[in-house]
């Protein structure tokens, strides 16, 4: 889903691929959308075997040692990347009071 969004993002209708995702989700009826934290803090528990809906998280930027063998380089050389997570969410409807 995220690519096809990517396009709508590149042409400006929408601003984020987060924004595209959760627009896809409302119009599938799933209006509230939290995090098992988020829905345990508001005394809620997912029901068994619902399945989580998906967002991006928040890229995590990381240095990632390389060990390099080429003469000039230094074996402890380092590059950075990013990792996008995945987010786990949940609808309302997808949850039950704490007893």
């Amino acid at each position: 889903m995220s690519q096809g969004l990517s396009t709508l993002k590149q042409q400006g209708a929408i601003e984020t691929i987060n924004e595209g995702l959760v627009k896809i989700y409302h119009d599938n009826g799933f209006k509230d959308l939290k995090s098992l934290r988020g829905w345990n803090k508001e005394g809620r528990m997912v029901k068994k075997g619902e399945k989580a809906l998906l967002l991006w998280g928040q890229p995590t930027h990381r240095k990632q040692e390389q060990t390099a063998t080429a003469p000039g380089t230094s074996p402890e050389q380092e590059d950075e990347y990013s990792f996008f997570p995945v987010a786990y969410v949940f609808d309302v409807t997808q949850t039950i009071e704490k007893a």
